[in-house]
């Protein structure tokens, strides 16, 4: 399990009372730096942190909605994971979420996209691991395939199925639309397909 669902459902079990409420979680704070820059920006995996950035950027406000997100993103036990589809959770698993590194990027991804509060809501809620997939490699690359595809609007179909997050663009996404295509699909049936079916 990463550091922040540990901490967060050990200290759901035996909460400390005294002193006025509930333990503090434990945390740590560590530079990072994209691209090999020279200044040092702090980013941070404390749990109060990474609740205040999924609200503020993803609109992610209910505690107990937090909570499962961190739980599904880092705890390879979750209850949360359906078991069909745990393994393939569990390969984008984190040790610990970091708002800098992961939330941010994405959620300006999406901002970036068009995709609205409650859009960027549904997703995250619906398929957590949208907020540690790399833009570059993974995020980006899918909006161009769906885009070459013909998908018109992608935000919105990605906000009604945000599974179609889960496939890479070429090791996944580029093979289910060539087996449409041997299989005499249209340009329009392949579109529907991937908006209704996956």
């Amino acid at each position: 399990m990463g550091l922040v669902a540990v901490r967060w459902r050990a200290g759901a079990g035996r909460t400390a009372r005294g002193g006025g409420g509930a333990e503090r979680i434990p945390w740590r704070r560590r530079g990072w730096c994209h691209g090999g820059c020279n200044s040092t920006a702090v980013a941070s995996t404390r749990f109060e942190d990474v609740a205040e950035t999924l609200e503020r950027e993803c609109g992610i406000s209910k505690r107990r909605e937090v909570e499962i997100v961190v739980d599904v993103l880092t705890n390879p036990a979750s209850g949360f994971l359906d078991r069909g589809l745990a393994n393939k959770f569990r390969s984008f698993q984190v040790k610990e979420v970091d708002t800098d590194i992961h939330i941010k990027p994405v959620a300006s991804f999406l901002k970036e996209l068009g995709a609205t509060p409650e859009q960027i809501r549904r997703m995250v809620i619906v398929h957590p691991p949208v907020v540690v997939y790399d833009v570059e490699t993974h995020l980006r690359p899918l909006i161009a395939y769906l885009n070459e595809v013909g998908v018109e609007d992608v935000v919105s179909v990605l906000a009604s199925r945000p599974s179609l997050f889960g496939l890479r663009a070429e090791k996944n996404l580029m093979k289910i639309v060539e087996w449409l295509q041997s299989d005499g699909y249209s340009k329009d049936q392949i579109v529907e397909y991937l908006c209704k079916s996956l």
